[in-house]
């Protein structure tokens, strides 16, 4: 995963389904792209929580030497700390997306 730029935030198809679709087939339009959106922001999620544990090594590594021997050092040390914690705000907004879906993915379940 590239670290820098925030990847835009993925969005559930809000298009209408045409009035003539019987309500079960939007339903089903409705869950599909629920779920799809889902694994997307879960695989997403994933990722981030990947990055995250590797950063956390790098920094235990780092950390673990000792005193740093160099500013360069210094200056890797805090741009991994601040990369983690990016990474780390992303996959909380992740996770709280993918609550969100399942909330919905819920609703959508339980019509009648």
């Amino acid at each position: 995963m590239a670290s820098g730029a925030a990847e835009p935030p993925l969005a559930l198809p809000d298009a209408p389904a045409p009035a003539e679709t019987p309500g079960w087939e939007r339903l089903e339009q409705a869950a599909r792209g629920a779920a799809s959106a889902l694994g997307e922001w879960r695989r997403r999620a994933v990722e981030a929580e990947h990055e995250v544990q590797r950063l956390r090594t790098e920094l235990e590594k780092l950390t673990a030497l000792g005193p740093l021997p160099s500013d360069e050092a210094g200056d890797e040390l805090r741009r991994l700390r601040a990369e983690n914690a990016v990474l780390t705000s992303r996959a909380a907004e992740a996770r709280q997306r993918v609550s969100g879906l399942l909330a919905r993915l819920s609703v959508l379940e339980n019509r009648p």
